[in-house]
């Protein structure tokens, strides 16, 4: 049985030596940087008005892609008519292989908790060097995020009841926030470590989203949550497998 509540984070741009833009610059108080990192309300924004922006990133050794998600959903799709993720072995996006395609973005509700969401799953693709985001569109998209890769699969799903709490943020108009802490037992050591390693260590600065192939309930009925981690605890190895503890708090 495949497990349901998985890890996203920005894999593939995180892990590109180069990256470009055809037909687009990004604005200079929205940089590209923001596609990745900060919170959601941190834009991305193309300078001017263009057509058919590609966004291209180069890696090092090849990666497969298995999901997709773009945050603030809400203000991007009514600019962008289509989207299309491609892989390939050469920096030439029109000999890439299509991966994931959205023919209408227009069509697709945004969802999670603050209904601005967007993700999207699909087989797990072959492994490329050269990645390529291509939109629909002629104008200057506001975006959010946008992370895309083979999202961490800690090998099972956590134990039962999680602990859930709502955060109060500033401002008394404002949505309080939910706070998830899960516990898995049994987790073969090296993929604890690597969870440690990928998520922990990295933490200040990298967001990841929290999202679910099809029971939502563990997310309170949200399909995908946009977070931070807060902590991750692993007891001292004794065995080849140990618990893991971890908690994750939604960003705005």
């Amino acid at each position: 049985m495949a497990t349901n509540l998985l890890i996203g984070y920005p894999r593939i741009p995180n892990a590109a030596s180069s990256y470009s833009i055809t037909n687009g610059v990004a604005a200079e108080r929205s940089p590209f940087s923001n596609l990745f990192g900060g919170n959601k309300t941190d834009l991305f924004m193309l300078d001017g008005d263009y057509n058919q922006p590609t966004f291209r990133f180069d890696l090092p050794s090849p990666e497969t892609a298995d999901f997709l998600y773009i945050g603030r959903f809400s203000i991007l799709r009514g600019w962008v008519a289509s989207l299309n993720l491609r892989g390939g072995n050469s920096t030439d996006y029109n000999a890439a292989t299509p991966v994931f395609v959205e023919p209408d973005l227009y069509a697709q509700t945004p969802t999670g908790p603050g209904v601005d969401d967007y993700i999207a799953t699909f087989t797990e693709s072959s492994a490329y060097s050269h990645w390529f985001v291509k939109y629909g569109t002629t104008s200057a998209i506001p975006h959010g995020k946008l992370f895309f890769g083979k999202a961490f699969d800690i090998g099972k799903d956590p134990n039962a009841p999680a602990t859930i709490t709502r955060l109060k943020i500033g401002g008394a108009k404002r949505r309080a926030t939910f706070s998830f802490e899960f516990s898995w037992e049994g987790i073969a050591y090296p993929k604890a470590v690597e969870m440690y390693q990928i998520f922990y260590r990295s933490r200040r600065y990298q967001p990841v989203v929290l999202f679910t192939r099809d029971w939502h309930d563990i997310l309170m009925g949200n399909k995908v949550v946009f977070c931070r981690i807060t902590s991750v605890t692993l007891p001292p190895r004794v065995t080849d497998f140990c618990d893991v503890t971890a908690t994750f708090e939604e960003m705005p």
